[in-house]
C-alpha cells in the first residue's frame, strides 16, 4: 500500500504530462483543418481539447496535496475531500467531453461531400489520444481516491506523554 503523498504525486505526475502532451496533439488538427469544414468538426475537437484540459488541472490539484503541509486536523480533512471531490469530478467530466467528442468527430470527419477536412490518420490519432485521456484520467483518480481515504490527515500529531 502506497502513501498518499505519494499516490498524489503519482497522480499528479501522470495528468500533468499526458494532460501537457494531449492538448497539442489535440490542438493541432483544427489548424490543419481547411476553412470550409464543418463546424461541428472543430465542437468535436474542441471537446477532445477540454477533455485533456479537464486532466491537466485534476494534475494540478494532485500536485497541491502532494505538496500540502498540515495546518489543523480539521482543515486537513476539509482539504483531502476537496481534493477527492476533484479528481472525481475531472475523471466524469473527461470521459463526457471526450464522448461528446466522439460523438460529434467521426461524424462530420467526412467533411463536405466526399472530402475529408484532414487526413484520416490525423482523425486517428485525435481519437487515440482521447481515448488514453480518458484512461489516464480514470487511472489517476481512481488511485488517488484509493489512496486517500475519506477523513486522511496526512500527518497525525505525535502524542504527547
Amino acid at each position: 500500500m502506497i502513501s498518499g503523498r505519494r499516490a498524489a504525486g503519482w497522480a499528479a505526475g501522470i495528468s500533468l504530462s499526458w494532460g501537457l502532451v494531449a492538448a497539442p496533439v489535440l490542438i493541432g488538427p483544427t489548424f490543419a483543418t481547411p476553412s470550409g469544414a464543418n463546424p461541428f468538426f472543430y465542437f468535436g475537437l474542441c471537446f477532445f481539447g477540454g477533455a485533456a484540459f479537464s486532466v491537466l488541472l485534476g494534475g494540478i490539484g494532485a500536485l497541491f496535496a502532494r505538496d500540502r503541509t498540515p495546518v489543523l486536523p480539521a482543515l486537513d480533512i476539509e482539504f483531502f475531500a476537496g481534493i477527492r471531490r476533484l479528481m472525481l469530478a475531472m475523471s466524469c467530466r473527461t470521459v463526457v467531453m471526450d464522448a461528446l467528442g466522439l460523438l460529434l468527430l467521426p461524424r462530420t470527419a467526412r467533411g463536405v461531400g466526399d472530402t475529408t477536412p484532414v487526413g484520416t490518420g490525423i482523425v486517428v490519432v485525435a481519437l487515440v489520444v482521447a481515448a488514453t485521456t480518458a484512461t489516464c484520467a480514470a487511472v489517476s483518480a481512481i488511485v488517488l481516491r484509493r489512496h486517500i481515504p475519506r477523513g486522511f490527515v496526512p500527518f497525525r500529531p505525535i502524542p504527547r506523554r
